[in-house]
């Protein structure tokens, strides 16, 4: 079973070769350390209210961008005191609003300027690339909904609405990992009317992605369903326990390891590596831990 000293263990790893941000996420499971994981964060961000510097570590240009803010919405999740979390969440809402690109009616994960820096593969930008509305806009869409008060110009009614439209029709003929755990974060910011609405459609795009699920191999996991929206993990409870299991094990050998590589910048992706086993441990140690 998973006990502190296990805990203990890997955070002083990740103490020497991973992020303090990590380590502080960790620590707080223990003690209040709300204060440190602010403060923490808050390095990553820039004065756009964005946040960049490689907070998600496959994108190493120091600029804002939204793939690092999405990073940084469910890292603030993390502190439950909101007072403490108030001044980000609404730095994070405005700089949104002031990259949403109006002709489009989307968000750019990573902007152009991502190519002047070491990155992974995936995300070289070509302004001739197609990319599913899926994601990263619904996961945005439901952020924003929440904290809709500090919205000046989106109509954020508007967007909910597309976001149920794309739900029903488009999403069930295009989803995988990341469109379906954009809609589950969609999801869980909801009311209850919009919940009933876009359910059962997002449970048979889980059921039909579920199905793919192996081993230690990139995919939709039972546990990244259980972190973002638990209700639609019920119908596999046997196989979220077979990837407890799993993650239990790789936690007692050591950090859990990104199981992907950039094929392209190698010396900059180990740098890379050792960030995200930072912050895949926690996220593996947070699924262990919470009911």
């Amino acid at each position: 079973m998973l006990n502190k000293r296990v805990i203990s263990d890997l955070m002083g790893i990740i103490k020497e070769k991973g992020r303090m941000l990590d380590y502080e996420l960790l620590a707080n499971f223990f003690d209040f350390r709300e204060l440190d994981i602010i403060a923490e964060l808050k390095r990553y961000q820039n004065s756009d209210g964005g946040f960049g510097n490689a907070l998600e570590p496959d994108v190493r240009m120091p600029d804002s961008n939204i793939v690092s803010t999405n990073i940084a919405v469910h890292i603030i999740e993390a502190v439950d005191d909101e007072s403490l979390r108030g001044n980000i969440e609404r730095d994070i809402a405005l700089y949104y609003e002031k990259t949403y690109i109006e002709d489009k009616e989307i968000w750019e994960m990573v902007p152009k300027e991502v190519n002047n820096y070491p990155r992974a593969i995936w995300w070289n930008y070509d302004e001739n690339s197609v990319s599913s509305y899926g994601n990263p806009n619904p996961q945005i869409v439901g952020f924003l909904y929440k904290h809709r008060n500090y919205l000046k110009k989106i109509d954020i009614d508007y967007h909910v609405k597309k976001v149920v439209n794309y739900i029903l029709n488009d999403f069930p003929k295009e989803s995988a990992k990341h469109n379906i755990l954009s809609c589950l974060f969609f999801y869980s910011y909801m009311t209850d009317d919009i919940k009933e609405k876009i359910y059962e459609t997002i449970q048979i795009a889980v059921d039909k992605e579920l199905k793919l699920y192996h081993e230690d191999t990139y995919c939709l996991e039972p546990y990244e369903i259980k972190l973002a929206a638990p209700v639609f993990i019920k119908h596999h409870k046997e196989l979220l326990e077979k990837n407890l299991d799993l993650l239990n094990e790789k936690i007692h050998k050591g950090l859990v390891l990104p199981n992907w590589k950039w094929n392209q910048f190698p010396e900059e992706f180990e740098k890379a590596k050792d960030e995200w086993a930072s912050y895949l441990t926690y996220r593996t140690i947070k699924a262990l831990l919470i009911n």
